[in-house]
């Protein structure tokens, strides 16, 4: 595209082959990167009429005195404006505690146990379901988002040296250490009430089990060790197949295995690329990423390339 592009721009500038002018021959001799006459782009006849020449010399001069012109009523505007611009306003209770709960990843949790328990079949379609699905969507979203703030209770001096995360509530002072503590115990113990009560042991056990597993095992190999990623992506894994088993299934029939697979697998092309792109930030936190340690890239792109082969493999599989 690039190259049938340059050929196309070259024949617009350059004269055809049968002219004689010098702008040809300046063409012709230079085929590698031609001289190019830039007053052609703003005069409106050829470069062989003289005259044309000079008006488009004009041109070009009040074209210029016209852009100053218009750079110096933008400063001035910019500058009133600047001068004209509200404060920056604190963010509002509940923001701070969305943020802290990472409401949005959340969500996200919660629709993959949807998936795991629409998946089933009819009988989790049914009315007499209704009840059972909103428990296990509600306890694993409380589930999901105490994991996600004692997370940031125990990393909130690593995510204080980070730009990607250095405007958080707890960084930011907006919410104390012990309000977060207040949060994760809340709803941590409401949604495994509410699972346990709703749903099944098993479904309660994960959901509660997932907890332990993101902020514990995953938070602290984060720092020491590149394996954390793969322990990240076991608890995305998870929720699924809670799904599933909350609408009647087992835990160990093909389809929550394929379940919990499919999630398992698609978390590494997005987390190793999210590890890349954020891999001076996470240096910069003490963070042992694959990224961190992949000056070139090799690795992360190798990774890449392979578990997205395992993921492209799984339909087929199935």
């Amino acid at each position: 595209v690039i190259y049938f592009s340059g050929r196309q721009l070259r024949r617009r500038i350059c004269p055809s082959s049968s002219s004689t002018s010098f702008e040809h021959i300046i063409c012709t001799s230079t085929r590698r990167r031609p001289i190019i006459n830039h007053s052609s782009f703003f005069s409106s006849s050829t470069a062989s009429n003289n005259n044309d020449e000079n008006n488009g010399t004009s041109q070009i001069s009040e074209s210029q005195s016209m852009e100053t012109n218009d750079a110096t009523n933008n400063e001035k505007s910019d500058s009133t404006t600047t001068t004209s611009l509200p404060p920056p306003q604190s963010k509002s209770t509940i923001s701070n505690l969305a943020e802290l709960s990472k409401a949005r990843l959340s969500a996200l949790v919660v629709s993959t146990t949807a998936f795991g328990f629409m998946s089933v079949g009819p009988t989790a379609l049914a009315y007499t379901s209704l009840p059972t699905f909103a428990a296990a969507s509600i306890g694993t979203a409380l589930c999901a988002s105490s994991a996600a703030t004692f997370n940031q209770v125990i990393e909130v001096e690593r995510d204080a040296k980070m730009k990607r995360t250095g405007n958080r509530p707890l960084v930011n002072g907006n919410v104390s250490k012990e309000a977060a503590i207040g949060l994760g115990c809340l709803t941590g113990s409401t949604g495994g009430i509410l699972l346990g009560l709703g749903t099944d042991p098993i479904t309660t056990m994960m959901g509660v089990g997932n907890i332990g597993l993101y902020a514990g095992l995953y938070t602290y190999l984060k720092p020491r060790s590149e394996i954390n990623t793969w322990v990240g992506a076991v608890v995305g894994a998870i929720p699924p197949v809670m799904g599933w088993t909350a609408a009647g299934g087992s835990i160990l029939d093909p389809e929550a295995v394929l379940l919990g697979s499919t999630l398992f697998l698609w978390q590494f092309p997005h987390f190793f690329a999210l590890n890349w792109m954020y891999r001076t930030d996470y240096k910069r936190g003490g963070f042992a990423m694959v990224a961190v340690n992949d000056p070139n890239g090799d690795r992360t792109a190798s990774l890449i390339k392979r578990y997205g082969v395992y993921l492209a493999s799984l339909p087929f599989l199935s």
